[in-house]
């Protein structure tokens, strides 16, 4: 399913989810009882995807920063990690690869209603955050970040991989999240 036919709004009151179930409990719990606290006090942007008129997912971005660990960086100088290696100009790599922080816009949030997972929706709304990040001329941006659900039983990860994300960490004992990141502007090789 392409962005063509979902209609992306920013939501200002996340009382209009009210009726939104993803399916993931504590996922479910957080957009009707912390969400708006998180959009009121500035934590995110929140946006609602609607198929014709009928509400199919939310989303929440917030800037960021990705730390890359020297063994990611290295892969990358080396070319090793092309999926992920930023397209950079010649008489920038130097100064790329001696950063500590990189930019980038953190999905927050994003569920799909639970009746409309695997229509493709969910990639989708991951493109269309991409274009939303490229196009953006607030700040600049070079990574995607999230931190990727994991609970027993269901695990976000698999459907970020396949949205070209990759760990920036490894799994760490009693997270729930697994740090993930893809490049805005992936060199083509």
């Amino acid at each position: 399913m392409g962005m063509n036919s979902l209609t992306i709004r920013q939501i200002e009151d996340a009382t209009s989810l009210v009726n939104f179930h993803c399916g993931i409990q504590a996922m479910d719990d957080f957009i009707h009882s912390g969400l708006n606290d998180s959009i009121r006090n500035h934590y995110c942007n929140s946006y609602s995807v609607h198929l014709g008129s009928e509400l199919v997912a939310m989303f929440a971005l917030s800037f960021d920063s990705l730390e890359l660990d020297s063994d990611s960086l290295e892969e990358m100088a080396e070319g090793i990690n092309t999926a992920n290696k930023p397209d950079l100009s010649k008489n920038y790599v130097d100064t790329f690869l001696s950063k500590h922080h990189y930019p980038a816009l953190e999905i927050a949030y994003l569920a799909v209603e639970e009746k409309h997972r695997t229509k493709g929706i969910g990639k989708a709304i991951v493109n269309a955050i991409a274009d939303m990040a490229q196009r953006q001329n607030t700040a600049g941006c070079m990574f995607l970040t999230v931190e990727a659900y994991i609970e027993e039983g269901y695990s976000a990860v698999p459907f970020y991989s396949r949205c070209q994300f990759e760990p920036c960490e490894f799994k760490k004992p009693n997270k729930e999240t697994l740090r993930l990141f893809r490049a805005l502007y992936p060199k083509s090789e």
